[in-house]
């Protein structure tokens, strides 16, 4: 199955943008993106200029379909909203947007996790409006073969 990367207006584009630059604005915020689940990243703010976005998204993209995939295979329904990591340094949420897209935030560990939760929704719900039908492109039911080459062409860049 091919997918392609969801067509948004420059005046949408420019939008979401904004919407990630008001999370930037927040207390400790590393980065925040917006990608669709082939690992394409659609736009994002970052405090790291040498940060690879391209690494990122794919492997946001990866994280969310993986763990979708072990709710199915553990006999739930494929509708993970939210993935939160708690590392010694930051915290990372992983959010899905529709159908298919990404939402990833990273924040300092000193941002309360029920922020970030807020957040996160928050922001997903105002990007969901601005993109509309665009988001609502569900996942494969498993992963492609262009997403699995893609994925590991992206894992072996960084190893």
């Amino acid at each position: 199955m091919h997918r392609t990367q969801p067509a948004l207006s420059a005046a949408a584009l420019a939008t979401i943008h904004g919407l990630l630059g008001q999370l930037s604005q927040q207390a400790h915020m590393r980065c925040a993106f917006l990608c669709d689940l082939g690992g394409q990243e659609l736009a994002s703010w970052t405090e790291q200029a040498d940060l690879d976005l391209v690494s990122l998204a794919a492997l946001a993209a990866g994280d969310l379909m993986a763990t979708m995939e072990i709710a199915r295979i553990l006999g739930g329904k494929r509708a993970c909203n939210v993935i939160i990591q708690e590392h010694d340094e930051m915290i990372i949420l992983v959010a899905r947007v529709g159908e298919g897209l990404v939402l990833l935030m990273a924040t300092g560990v000193d941002v309360p996790v029920g922020w970030s939760r807020l957040a996160i929704k928050r922001t997903s719900d105002r990007i969901l409006e601005v993109v509309g039908s665009a988001a609502m492109t569900p996942p494969p039911l498993v992963m492609s073969d262009d997403f699995v080459a893609s994925f590991n062409a992206q894992i072996d860049t960084i190893w």
